[in-house]
């Protein structure tokens, strides 16, 4: 295993599969006009976890920082978008002062598109569609990876597999294109961008440049990173506002094929979870598909380096993946994460919560 500071565990919320409800997992966190800490998040219905199977946008909420939350409620329902899949959730907070809880619409014709539950109040949530300016193909837009950048617009990236003009799903080949999405319209509308981003040997690869993240350092660089097979998070950046991107390359995070977040405190911290270990020979492999240990490094000088090693959970019989963070008023960070284990028989269909001290992160 790996050498880091085992933190403390808190978890303030372990929602796993029961009857009619076999699997919870990617969320993002807001905090509502009255206070309240929001989490919502992808909740499949009936009796399949996979992907593609029945999923709505549930939320609970918390009044105490954190500690303890509500019972869950449905903020966005598939069926309203005609579909039976809306899933990944990113939130954030609108320049008008409302907020919006982003997600995939998984289409029928095995197409994605973007859309978002609106509130004024954090009680009260309209489900709309968001216009996508791009061709069609299959867009992974993964969980709490929206981003505002300094000039007021948004940024989604996403990653591509294209499908055929009758929206068939693909076959074989599984290597997607990372790229980015940008609204100028607080969120009404998102545009494809003109980069494509792969990996250099991209025939030698299964996955390509997967499920990506964005952060605008600043000097107004944009760098974006994304999970691949190779052992490692690549990454590249932007140095004339998203018109183009270095060549991907290895970042010092190494990772088996499973997301990694940044997130950026108030006091201008920034931190990184993630997967340390990529899988290799003899390691021992259970329901994790490698994603175990979970650890948080920060960083304090605007992501350029990162500190030591803090495990948040390193189960081997767990896999942990799919993170969002949040800080909350007294001085901690929420986590959420898939948690899943032998007793689920998948890492995906449960999501929990970590609350853990600021203080405590070496």
């Amino acid at each position: 295993m790996i050498n880091g500071k085992k933190l403390s565990e808190n978890l303030v919320l372990d929602l796993g599969p029961s009857n009619n409800n076999p699997r919870n997992s990617e969320g993002s966190f807001l905090r509502a006009p009255d206070g309240a800490i929001l989490f919502a998040y992808s909740r499949y219905t009936g009796d399949n976890w996979t992907d593609h199977c029945n999923c709505d946008i549930a939320l609970v909420r918390s009044y105490d920082e954190g500690e303890t939350w509500s019972a869950p409620e449905i903020i966005a329902k598939a069926e309203d978008f005609g579909v039976k899949n809306v899933m990944s959730v990113s939130g954030i907070n609108n320049l008008d002062g409302s907020l919006s809880f982003y997600f995939i619409v998984k289409e029928n014709n095995f197409t994605t598109t973007i859309a978002r539950a609106v509130s004024e109040d954090g009680v009260n949530f309209k489900a709309e569609r968001c216009k996508l300016n791009g061709f069609k193909a299959y867009y992974v837009f993964n969980n709490d990876r929206i981003e505002r950048l300094s000039n007021g617009n948004l940024v989604f990236p996403a990653a591509m597999v294209a499908v055929s003009q009758e929206g068939e799903k693909w076959e074989g080949d599984r290597n997607f294109t990372s790229l980015v999405f940008e609204s100028t319209d607080d969120g009404k509308s998102f545009t494809l961008l003109k980069p494509r981003i792969n990996l250099s040997f991209a025939q030698n690869v299964h996955t390509g440049m997967q499920e990506p993240g964005v952060y605008e350092h600043k000097n107004g660089v944009v760098r974006l990173w994304a999970r691949t097979d190779v052992g490692f998070q690549y990454e590249c950046f932007s140095i004339n506002n998203l018109k183009s991107f270095t060549p991907a390359e290895p970042s010092q995070f190494t990772s088996p094929c499973s997301p990694m977040e940044w997130a950026k405190a108030p006091d201008g911290t920034v931190y990184a979870v993630y997967n340390p270990i990529p899988n290799y020979n003899n390691r021992k492999i259970k329901n994790s598909w490698g994603r175990t240990p979970l650890v948080i490094r920060k960083s304090l000088d605007d992501g350029m380096t990162f500190g030591e090693m803090n495990i948040i959970e390193d189960d081997e019989d767990r896999g942990y993946c799919y993170p969002s963070m949040f800080f909350t008023k007294d001085e901690s960070i929420l986590i959420s994460y898939c948690r899943g284990g032998h007793e689920d028989n998948a890492c995906l269909v449960r999501v929990g919560i970590n609350k853990i001290k600021l203080s405590e992160i070496e």
